[in-house]
């Protein structure tokens, strides 16, 4: 049998425990090196992606959204290391 230990609260942690989880984007959060995906095919791997838009600049991370069987929703992210490599999907008219 498992363990479960509780989170720490504000009153039980030290102080500063409790900022780390935070700083993760909040849903909804723009970041603008971020740009989203459509139209991907079942069978493309997150490799296939970084190696497309390497073409445009470096790729920081991608994402493939899943669902709970792990089969692809057909969308996703790339983030770059700047704002300005990712501008230039538009730039070249890639939407």
């Amino acid at each position: 049998m498992h363990k479960i230990a509780a989170a720490p609260t504000a009153a039980t942690a030290p102080a500063g425990a409790l900022e780390a989880p935070l700083a993760a984007p909040k849903y909804g959060t723009l970041i603008p090196n971020r740009i989203f995906v459509g139209g991907i095919s079942g069978d493309t791997t997150e490799a296939d992606l970084t190696r497309v838009f390497s073409a445009y600049g470096t790729v920081k991370s991608t994402k493939i959204i899943v669902d709970r069987a792990g089969v692809s929703k057909g969308y996703g992210f790339v983030t770059f290391e700047t704002e300005q490599e990712a501008q230039r999907l538009q730039a070249d008219g890639i939407s």
